[in-house]
């Protein structure tokens, strides 16, 4: 039998809902993301995409480092009133995290166009710095910084741009076994890192008290991963992703390259979270 190498799937970045689109335009500014254009989807391609049979779709494509961060807004299609998207360890909760080559410069310069999650820049145990917060269209999004001997060899580079690009997209779960055999058995993802964080630091991240989080990260041939934040205090909060319809401004898509994938495909993880799959 003829020997056949299949490509590993890639993480290329995440697709989230803007219901409102130009509100992040000041934040996207500041980042200085790369403006790619635009795309629209309507009738088979809007329904594979987002399970929707009316109406249309506008995907604004940007750009930071390697990463994509893609906005869609819909058109001719209900809305539905903003919720409270709750504390860290809500089961919907999903973030991404954007590498910092100096934490307390980039936080001063996002702190007009947030609102913060975290008390201040959090210096971990491990050496390594993150903040937390929101941004106008309520998306969660971390800053990270990481010390020389951590972190992917690229944020690493001499003249690094003050945001450099995405490491990963965080996802609370509720069961590390059962989204470990999810993304690692059916999507083809490798476990990179599994790690308890804890302590008064990790509250202040997360605005929570004594929390205490189990961490898995996974990756596939792209350094760029998705992070499962399981969360043993305090525990997991109801509703999952699940709950979730593309227009409302928390919905969001992983987006996994699969050579293979045709068209593309929706898939929702064991929690709801969304993965958009395509070649």
């Amino acid at each position: 039998m003829a020997d056949i190498h299949h490509e590993a799937p890639s993480i290329e970045g995440v697709a989230f809902s803007l219901p409102k689109p130009g509100s992040l335009d000041p934040l996207l500014e500041a980042l200085g993301v790369t403006d790619e254009g635009q795309t629209q989807l309507a009738g088979d391609t809007l329904h594979r995409r987002f399970g929707l049979a009316e109406g249309g779709a506008v995907i604004r494509h940007y750009r930071l480092g390697c990463e994509k961060l893609d906005y869609v807004s819909f058109e001719s299609v209900d809305c539905r009133p903003q919720v409270d998207p709750g504390p860290s360890n809500s089961l919907w909760f999903q973030h991404v995290a954007i590498v910092v080559s100096d934490m307390n410069r980039a936080a001063e310069r996002l702190m007009p166009h947030v609102v913060p999650i975290s008390e201040s820049p959090q210096w971990l145990p491990n050496g390594v710095a993150a903040w937390k917060f929101r941004n106008a269209a309520g998306h969660a999004m971390e800053l990270l910084w990481f010390p020389p001997d951590q972190g992917h060899p690229r944020w690493h580079q001499p003249k690094p741009s003050l945001f450099q690009g995405l490491d990963h997209s965080a996802i609370a779960i509720s069961d590390s076994d059962r989204s470990l055999a999810f993304y690692g058995v059916d999507l083809g993802l490798q476990l990179r890192y599994a790690t308890l964080n804890q302590g008064v630091e990790q509250g202040r991240l997360d605005a929570l008290s004594d929390a205490k989080v189990a961490i898995h990260g996974l990756s596939g041939s792209s350094p760029c991963g998705v992070e499962f934040l399981r969360y043993l205090n305090p525990p997991p909060q109801q509703p999952t992703a699940a709950a979730l319809q593309p227009q409302d401004a928390l919905y969001a898509q992983i987006l996994l390259h699969a050579p293979g994938a045709g068209s593309g495909r929706l898939q929702c993880d064991p929690d709801g979270h969304r993965i958009w799959i395509h070649s």
